[in-house]
């Protein structure tokens, strides 16, 4: 009797669970429907916003330039052979004002600082911009000779000139060897004359008056070469011993740092020369640096570029950098780095909102939704400020209410 009651027992048992697991058509098409949607907040925080302009730069040194002599240099005593380089320049090097770039025929190329290329001779009396050029070095390089700024080519400034080549190991071009026998015919010619006297004597005085203008200390064309920029690196060399000196001899370039970049135009107009900016290398350092300027006259041309004589087309703007901290900076030569220039500070904490959270209305302001007590929201009028990092600075109209902690609704929900 004990072992039908339990069979029972169970069988019924096990009829109500099957039962339980059986649903209707439209209790299985409930349970299939998705959850109510639910907003989608975040909180409205307060912090201090700074926006900022992001891209890759190179650290290199200021765009290179080629140099080329415009003369050649004096002649050896009696001997008028080819110009050959004799002591090539070494790169890498700064070259400073009376440095000497390289040798031909055992002659110097001094570096000058002048705007105006070394195009003549100078001579006894030479005057111009090339003079004036070559005074103020001299009163920069031998400041104890009490030279004036203007004038001819005098005998003080030739003085100068040839005290300054003696110091660096040289002795200033002298009168050739035609140049000393013209001299001598001239001299005689007064002698020749001098028993006739008369107009003859009048002429051959004149005529060595004339040739004792010029002659003395010369200064030869290919001797100075005059560099708008001094200090500066000389990046490469091209002129090599035992060859003639055509064409350019080497490049030159800034002597400083700098980081070349490229921004977009839309990131371009936000930047103007001056801006700070943050430089991080890849190891994650970082350092300062000044926006310095901006345009095509910064873009940088690759070698297929200079080999194919075409301007480099990377699209954007083009900007260039200087590093506060040369040293760093000094350590990425020809690496890439991120660049971050400062566009825009809100210079403190202010109430701030992801910008997907704002939406313009109908009547054109803009607002954000807060989420209120239960599933209930309130729009509040907001003027927008500084956006940076996808976020954007908010300020309540007059008469709403909005404080740090408040969630607020983003796009989607």
């Amino acid at each position: 009797m004990a072992l039908s009651t339990a069979v029972a027992v169970a069988a019924g048992a096990a009829g109500w669970f099957a039962a339980s697991q059986v649903k209707s058509p439209a209790d299985a098409a409930a349970d299939r429907r998705p959850p109510a949607a639910s907003l989608i907040t975040v909180p409205v925080e307060k912090r201090n916003l700074t926006s900022a302009v992001t891209t890759q730069g190179s650290v290199t040194y200021g765009k290179a330039q080629p140099i080329t002599l415009t003369g050649t240099v004096a002649g050896g005593a009696g001997e008028a052979g080819p110009q050959l380089v004799t002591k090539t320049a070494t790169a890498g090097r700064t070259l400073r004002e009376g440095d000497v770039l390289l040798e031909i025929n055992g002659r110097p190329v001094f570096v000058l600082k002048g705007k105006v290329p070394m195009y003549r001779t100078l001579l006894r009396g030479s005057q111009g911009d090339d003079v004036r050029q070559l005074r103020a070095a001299m009163r920069r390089l031998m400041p104890g000779r009490g030279l004036t700024a203007s004038g001819t080519l005098n005998d003080s400034a030739l003085n100068a000139v040839s005290a300054f080549y003696a110091r660096k190991g040289y002795e200033a071009a002298k009168p050739a060897a035609d140049q000393r026998a013209q001299l001598r015919l001239l001299e005689r010619a007064v002698t020749d004359a001098t028993e006739a006297g008369g107009r003859p004597l009048a002429d051959a005085k004149a005529d060595l008056a004339e040739f004792r203008r010029t002659y003395g200390v010369s200064i030869p064309s290919g001797e100075i070469l005059f560099l708008p920029e001094l200090p500066i690196r000389l990046t490469t060399v091209t002129a090599k011993a035992g060859t003639a000196p055509a064409g350019p001899v080497g490049t030159v370039a800034d002597p400083a740092l700098v980081v070349n970049a490229t921004v977009s135009a839309e990131d371009a107009e936000l930047l103007k020369t001056g801006m700070t900016a943050t430089l991080e290398g890849p190891a994650g350092q970082t350092w300062g640096a000044t926006l310095t300027g901006m345009g095509a006259e910064y873009a940088v041309s690759t070698a297929a570029d200079a080999e194919q004589d075409e301007s480099p087309a990377a699209p954007g703007i083009p900007i260039q950098l200087k590093p506060t901290d040369r040293a760093k900076a000094a350590a990425l030569n020809g690496q890439t780095i991120t660049v971050r220039i400062r566009v825009g500070d809100t210079g403190g904490e202010v109430l701030s909102v992801p910008v997907s959270a704002v939406f313009t209305a109908s009547d054109g302001q803009a607002r954000v939704t807060v989420q209120a007590a239960g599933d209930r929201t309130r729009d509040v009028p907001v003027e927008l400020g500084l956006t940076a990092a996808g976020n954007v600075q908010v300020t309540p109209e007059v008469g709403a209410v909005l404080t740090a902690g408040d969630r607020v609704v983003v796009s989607g929900s």
